[in-house]
């Protein structure tokens, strides 16, 4: 007569134990939906990521529409391109299982940072790149007649430049800009292979 006691303390056991060992998976509550849309977006060039998180990131449709998916639900910024010209960043509170509506968005101006790089000796590396850490600028290309980077338009804010060139330390420095605001920063990249200890 204890049986159906039994299977019912068994039963009972089994649920507390998937409960205690993340039997039951709360992961749609703790991730939500943050959409908005990107007044002005320029075609092929529009962008829109979590900053910190350049891999999270969202299509941008042709007019300027955006949604960014299982997005964990706390105090996060977005960091967005809407042209080759306007660029912005927007704080925001995730809520989990829900949709975050930003609106739209007017991008203001934005920043442009020029890096040269030089080897010790002066000389330009043979190649060279450029990301910014955090945002969806990587591996930005050197021109190699000039040793140039353009990077940009950023939003106004803090940036982490990390430099890169072919056989030399990599350089990271931080970096502030405002709206509009152009800068030139020289980078020197030394390594074991420069020439200038010859």
């Amino acid at each position: 007569m204890c049986a159906p006691r039994h299977l019912w303390l068994l039963a009972f056991g089994g649920l507390a134990f998937a409960g205690a060992c993340g039997g039951f998976n709360n992961g749609p509550l703790e991730e939500g939906t943050v959409r908005g849309r990107l007044v002005g977006a320029e075609a092929g060039v529009a962008k829109v990521n979590v900053f910190g998180l350049p891999s999270m990131r969202a299509v941008v449709s042709a007019d300027g529409r955006f949604e960014l998916h299982d997005v964990p639900a706390t105090s996060l910024e977005l960091f967005m391109v809407a042209s080759r010209t306007r660029a912005a960043r927007a704080k925001v509170v995730a809520q989990g299982a829900r949709i975050t509506d930003l609106g739209d968005i007017v991008a203001p101006e934005g920043a442009f940072i020029t890096v040269r790089m030089r080897d010790s000796g002066g000389g330009v590396p043979k190649e060279g790149e450029v990301e910014v850490e955090g945002a969806a600028f990587d591996d930005l290309r050197m021109d190699t007649s000039t040793g140039e980077v353009r990077v940009g338009p950023l939003p106004e804010g803090c940036y982490t430049l990390e430099v890169k060139a072919d056989k030399l330390d990599e350089v990271e420095e931080e970096v502030c800009v405002g709206v509009g605001e152009e800068l030139v920063r020289d980078i020197v990249l030394s390594g074991d292979d420069d020439d200038g200890g010859d």
